[in-house]
C-alpha cells in the first residue's frame, strides 16, 4: 500500500461528521484499518473489518473487473445500506480501494458525498 493517506479521516469527518464509523484501505490481501469509531465495534462486532472486506471483496472484485476490462464507465462507488450502517466502497483498482462505514443518516447527500471523497483519494494522483 504505497498511497498516503495521511488526511483522509479528517477529510471524512468534515463530511460525515460524528456519522463515520469506519474507514479501511485493501490492496489485494493486505488491508488496514485506518480509523474505528470507539463505538463501531459494540455495535458490530469485533468481526467488522473481516465482515465488510468479504463483502466488497466477493461481490465488488467481479463489478469492479467488469468495469476496468473495457466497460463503457469506470464504476466508482458501490453502497451497502443496512440498518445500521451504509458501506461506501471506492474502488481503486481491481485490487485496492478504500472502504468507509457511515451511520445510515450520512446517506442523505450520497453523491456528492462519493465524489468528493474519490477526488481527495484518487485525482491527486493523474
Amino acid at each position: 500500500m504505497t498511497h498516503e493517506f495521511g488526511s483522509v479521516v479528517e477529510h471524512l469527518r468534515t463530511h460525515a461528521g460524528d456519522a463515520l464509523q469506519a474507514v479501511m484501505i485493501y490492496d489485494g490481501d493486505e488491508h488496514r484499518d485506518l480509523y474505528r469509531r470507539g463505538d463501531a465495534t459494540e455495535r458490530h462486532g469485533s468481526e467488522l473489518e473481516r465482515e465488510v472486506l468479504r463483502e466488497v471483496r466477493s461481490d465488488g472484485r467481479r463489478e469492479a473487473e467488469a468495469e476496468f476490462e473495457g466497460g463503457t464507465e469506470p464504476l466508482r462507488a458501490t453502497v451497502r445500506v443496512f440498518s445500521s450502517r451504509v458501506i461506501v466502497h471506492l474502488p481503486r483498482d481491481p485490487e485496492s480501494g478504500t472502504i468507509v462505514v457511515l451511520d445510515p443518516s450520512a446517506a442523505r447527500n450520497l453523491t456528492d458525498f462519493v465524489a468528493d471523497v474519490r477526488a481527495d483519494l484518487y485525482d491527486s494522483e493523474a
